[in-house]
């Protein structure tokens, strides 16, 4: 019974709020290019979401393995006019077998969108930086500054 009425309840909630979500397939560019489907929930000026992408790669170590690279994001952007947006976000990017070396970072971007009838096509630029978490001392051992962010450049298709 309980069961039953917990269903009932997700079903319901996800008719009443199902013109407020949108979704979201797009390319991701930064060091290599993967592709990524998403959701967002829309309010009046703010717009939150999750993405998830993911790519197949010979691994240059031992070219008889592959690698998998993961990356799942959070966004939360905020409409400064109708087409054009400010956000913050958070990704991680996880290369498995290599998992240890998770790549944790956050930052900030704008985004553009062209209206195309309902939908639109999203155009966005983010800088992100490594957060110290991430892979251990690994991060830090090499020669580079922490504080430079490294860029995204998104295209997406949001129905």
């Amino acid at each position: 019974m309980k069961k039953n009425i917990i269903i009932f309840i997700l079903i319901l909630s996800i008719f009443s709020f199902s013109n407020s979500f949108s979704y979201t397939i797009g390319i991701a560019v930064s060091g290599a290019l993967f592709p990524y489907f998403g959701v967002c929930y829309n309010m009046d000026s703010i717009q939150i979401g999750g993405s998830l992408g993911f790519i197949l790669e010979p691994d240059k170590k031992n070219p008889e393995q592959w690698n998998y690279l993961f990356s799942p994001a959070l966004n939360v952007d905020y409409f400064i006019t109708k087409n054009l947006s400010i956000g913050l976000n958070s990704r991680v990017l996880i290369v498995v077998p290599y998992q240890y070396e998770q790549l944790y970072l956050s930052g900030i971007g704008v985004k553009y969108g062209f209206p195309l009838n309902n939908n639109k096509i999203n155009l966005s630029l983010s800088g992100n930086f490594v957060l110290p978490i991430s892979a251990g001392e690994r991060t830090w051992e090499k020669d580079r500054e922490p504080y430079i962010p490294i860029p995204f450049l998104q295209g997406e298709y949001e129905f």
